[in-house]
Order: C-alpha cells, then sequence, then structure tokens
C-alpha cells in the first residue's frame, strides 16, 4: 500500500506540538478533514467532512479505518511535511503533499499543498494554501 512503506520510529514532535487529539481548520460552516500526527512518524486523516466534533469524536471511536488515509511526515525545523494517500476508486488513489508550519505546540500553519492523481487521465493540480489555522483539538487517541 502507497501509504505504509515508510520506517515507524520515534520522531519527537510530542517536544514541539500537542499529539493527544487532533488538528482541525474550522471555516465557519463546517470542519474540514480532521487529522492526527502520531510520535511514530504517522500522519492520519478522516478524509469525510464532518458537521461538529461529536461526529469526529465518534468515528475517532471506532475501530474501522475505512474512511482514514493514512501516510508519514517528516520534520525540517519548524515545518512539518506531510504525504498521505487516500483510495479513490477502484485501485486508484490520490497522494497529497502537505507542508504545516508550527506555530506553537496547539497551532499548525497550512502553507502547501499538492494532489497528485492517480488516474490516468490527469495529472497533478496543486491548490493554493491560502495560510489555514489547524487548532488542536485533545481526544484520548490510542498512539500505537
Amino acid at each position: 500500500r502507497v501509504s505504509e512503506n515508510f520506517t515507524r520510529k520515534y520522531t519527537g514532535i510530542d517536544t514541539l506540538i500537542r499529539i493527544d487529539g487532533y488538528y482541525y481548520h474550522e471555516d465557519g460552516t463546517r470542519l474540514p478533514s480532521p487529522f492526527m500526527i502520531l510520535n511514530n512518524g504517522e500522519f492520519q486523516i478522516l478524509y469525510v467532512r464532518y458537521e461538529n466534533h461529536s461526529q469526529i469524536q465518534e468515528k475517532l471511536g471506532n475501530d474501522t479505518q475505512t474512511a482514514r488515509g493514512k501516510g508519514n511526515y517528516t520534520l525540517s525545523g519548524d515545518t512539518i511535511k506531510v504525504r498521505w494517500a487516500m483510495a479513490y476508486q477502484n485501485r486508484c488513489y490520490e497522494i497529497f503533499s502537505e507542508q504545516y508550519l508550527i506555530v506553537n505546540d496547539t497551532t499548525l500553519r497550512r502553507i502547501w499543498h499538492l494532489c497528485e492523481l492517480s488516474r490516468p487521465y490527469s495529472g497533478k493540480k496543486s491548490d493554493p494554501t491560502r495560510n489555514e489555522i489547524y487548532k488542536f483539538y485533545q481526544y484520548p487517541v490510542d498512539a500505537k
């Protein structure tokens, strides 16, 4: 699988940001996809849109991984560089590359986003980032 071929080891990110919950960007009408950053280099995102935190917590508490994109991240100074994949259709997927600037231990700012589509008729599409702010929301997640 595209999202599973990376070394899982301690990254030390817990010394820079909170990881005992999830991050989200609230745009005033709904909560876009929340994501979690784990201490072993793994990135998980719930790529279904949710209307409120209760729905997010319900999905986080569900053991099924069907609506989760997965990938990994690296640290470069105060920047988290993420690459994750999401199933799209039959044996197709989208690969996302994103960068988040660490503002403080509970705030990240997305500064870059790129989506690569695996479908034969498409190439790459980029989504201009509007300096979206992602805030931390505590939740007891299992960081195995």
